[in-house]
């Protein structure tokens, strides 16, 4: 539960939002920062346009630890988790192939406990999950495959 009540704050989420761009500024990567920004973002509205499509019940649980209101399928969260995870490990120019390796799986684990911290709190069901993960994932290599690092080709001559 206190996962999810840092991840909604809005003093949280300003703050993030605060440090991701002067992380952009200060390493002048302006690419990167609106790869994800754009990923994310689209993310979230697909999965709005998604839930009015489906209009998918939250789990009835009368012991769930939180109550949340509106449709359930596919999970926010989740998508737009997967997306910025996905777009992330596409779009930065990783020191190495270890690195990329190591923040990938950071990534996909940091994921993965918000999604199951949302199933555990009864917020959602599995497939809520799955669905958002899906669909995040897929808008990240959209993303990813735009915005990705360019190779120069060497000066002819």
């Amino acid at each position: 539960k206190w996962l999810m009540d840092v991840g909604t704050n809005y003093w949280v989420l300003a703050a993030v939002g605060l440090g991701f761009l002067g992380v952009v500024v200060w390493q002048r990567a302006w690419r990167v920062g609106v790869a994800i920004v754009g990923a994310t973002a689209v993310a979230g509205q697909f999965s709005d346009l998604l839930k009015q499509h489906f209009e998918r019940p939250r789990p009835a649980f009368p012991d769930a630890l939180i109550q949340v209101d509106g449709w359930a399928m596919p999970s926010s969260h989740s998508s737009v988790l997967a997306a910025g995870s996905v777009t992330v490990v596409c779009v930065v120019a990783w020191a190495s192939r270890r690195t990329r390796i190591r923040m990938s799986v950071v990534l996909a684990l940091g994921t993965l406990l918000v999604g199951v911290a949302m199933v555990y709190l009864g917020s959602h069901w599995p497939t809520d999950l799955v669905a958002g993960w899906a669909l995040g994932a897929a808008i990240g290599a959209v993303f990813g495959y735009v915005f990705r690092p360019r190779e120069h080709p060497a000066p002819k001559g």
